[in-house]
């Protein structure tokens, strides 16, 4: 008696959608990682620099509230491509690092001096004070999406994976 073949297409299309929805989970769940490691992690990990005078120890680096990390999202997802990112307004310049030019408003100068009568610190004195019109501020990468090779590493293991568990059955 001949046994019913299977139907080819419909596995290769479930495991399309599947493929999908798993390279979502997995990109997210990367770049978690890499704010858990601190660094970031390609062939391996690429450890991010430590903050300058550093007022809370024992912080990690990039979440003092959490909302750069809330903030990573799948915004494209397609079955040829999945596409995390970030719609905090700072993501870009931690990401890639770079050079900002803070303007000193007088609101800056009234916190300033709130500041420095709160905790007596002259660097607060100091900042209400200078002739600056601007503040200077390099910002250090501190990459925690984008390409890696370690990420399509896995993707690679997992579909192959899913591939050879769904042809056994």
């Amino acid at each position: 008696m001949l046994e019913k073949s299977p139907n080819f297409i419909e596995i290769g299309r479930k495991l399309i959608r599947d493929a999908q929805t798993i390279a979502e989970v997995e990109m997210i769940n990367f770049v978690m990682g890499n704010f858990e490691r601190q660094g970031f992690l390609d062939k391996s990990v690429q450890p991010w620099q430590e903050r300058q005078n550093n007022s809370d120890p024992g912080r990690a680096i990039l979440t003092n509230s959490g909302a750069l990390r809330d903030s990573v999202k799948i915004s494209t997802s397609s079955e040829k491509r999945v596409i995390a990112s970030s719609n905090s307004k700072y993501a870009k310049i931690h990401n890639e690092g770079g050079t900002m030019n803070i303007p000193i408003t007088p609101k800056m100068r009234k916190y300033f001096w709130y500041m420095y009568k709160e905790t007596g610190e002259g660097k607060y004195k100091g900042m209400a004070l200078t002739k600056k019109t601007h503040f200077v501020v390099k910002m250090p990468k501190r990459q925690f999406m984008g390409p890696s090779e370690a990420f399509n590493n896995l993707i690679d293991a997992k579909f192959k994976k899913m591939i050879l568990e769904r042809f056994k059955t």
